[in-house]
């Protein structure tokens, strides 16, 4: 039978230790759930990933299809010593639940497949519901969303529209919706040297102090002041690493890290351009040389304010008063994936302790997010009914 409470629900979910990218039997769960609200339910494997794919259909035609696209799997707890309730307890207490998921983002997936329970049986829908969840979402994410996709391109499944319930919020449930994500590229600099005694310095070619100048010239870009929708593109640097032992040594090899985040003023390979000139110009000039590796997260998107952002406004709006801004800032989600085939946006709980020890998030804000999802569900219907 359903478990209709998106308290109990989430509860529920967060006791599945679904560390990316095992689901550890979550997604059974779900599909069970789902099918008492009469969903037709796929579960599939894609390299040991495990994905859900639901619609609901009214006994009627239909005309549009809204899906919900969400993951079940979670980052490592890490040491458990410093959670005050089980990391995978789903404790409630103060008003509160705590947990890894509680935030990012089981409690999301238990409010829409509450709110889509609640919907079919209590309106007389017009448009198809779907709700797509994945396992591998939190890692490398080649075989999550990206496989569902394939699946519903091979499968010749409509879908019109997408929300997904990443945690958007800033301060209070209702006040940021996501309409689109920065770019992101990964950067990894390899700098070869000349390995020497520290005391003897001009004897060497120290990569570390090599690497610390390239970088330096990196991070002195300005790239741009931001755009309409986007703010500066920025570049950041993650680690510098020489596998270095000893200190009275100087290494022969250092690496660095670096990501970019960046606005639609750019592409991938703009920016692999310009930091291409920048390295051959560094390599004409110093005694040691920069090689530079790449893996891209995704390119910039933006689903334009329309529809789909007007339509969840409104709905947050009648149940929390509140008029949310539209956002484009944060991390990567799986929105970058989405925005290829149907517009998207994201719309969840406040993040301010996703991926933190003692995660959680108010009872009281996950009641609410099932209530804005079911008049979300809604308002799409009858909005799209009169277009």
């Amino acid at each position: 039978m359903f478990v209709n409470d998106p308290i109990l629900l989430s509860k529920k979910l967060i006791t599945f230790q679904s560390i990316t990218p095992e689901d550890d039997g979550s997604l059974e769960y779900v599909r069970s759930q789902l099918k008492d609200s009469k969903f037709a339910c796929n579960l599939f494997t894609k390299n040991g990933v495990k994905n859900l794919f639901a619609r609901w259909v009214p006994e009627k035609t239909y005309d549009k299809t809204i899906a919900f696209n969400g993951h079940i799997d979670v980052v490592p707890a890490g040491d458990p010593k410093e959670w005050k309730y089980g990391a995978f307890s789903g404790e409630i207490k103060s008003g509160r639940i705590f947990g890894r998921g509680a935030v990012d983002m089981k409690s999301a997936v238990a409010a829409f497949m509450c709110a889509a329970s609640e919907a079919v049986l209590e309106y007389d829908l017009n448009c198809s519901i779907v709700i797509m969840l994945t396992s591998d979402e939190e890692g490398r994410a080649e075989f999550g969303t990206k496989a569902i996709l394939d699946w519903v391109k091979k499968n010749k499944e409509k879908i019109n529209d997408c929300i997904v319930g990443e945690p958007t919020s800033s301060y209070k449930l209702g006040d940021t919706i996501k309409i689109g994500r920065r770019g992101s590229l990964n950067g990894t600099v390899y700098c070869k040297g000349k390995q020497g005694h520290v005391a003897y310095p001009k004897k060497a070619i120290n990569p570390v102090e090599k690497i610390i100048e390239f970088l330096s010239e990196l991070k002195s870009l300005q790239l741009d002041n931001g755009t309409k929708f986007f703010e500066p593109s920025s570049i950041n640097i993650s680690s510098v690493e020489t596998d270095n032992p000893s200190s009275n040594v100087i290494p022969g090899e250092c690496k660095a890290k670096f990501n970019v985040r960046y606005n639609d003023n750019y592409k991938a390979s703009d920016l692999k351009k310009l930091i291409k000139d920048i390295s051959k110009k560094f390599n004409n000039s110093s005694k040691s040389k920069i090689k530079l590796e790449y893996r891209e997260s995704g390119e910039s998107f933006i689903t334009k304010p329309g529809h789909l952002s007007t339509i969840m406004s409104e709905s947050i709006k009648k149940i929390t008063k509140l008029t949310p801004k539209l956002s484009t800032g944060g991390g990567t989600s799986d929105a970058r994936f989405l925005q290829k085939f149907y517009p998207v946006i994201e719309f969840g709980l406040v993040g301010d302790t996703m991926h933190q020890v003692n995660e959680n998030t108010k009872t009281k804000d996950i009641v609410m997010l099932k209530n804005i999802y079911k008049e979300f569900i809604k308002n799409y219907d009858q909005q799209r009914l009169s277009q």
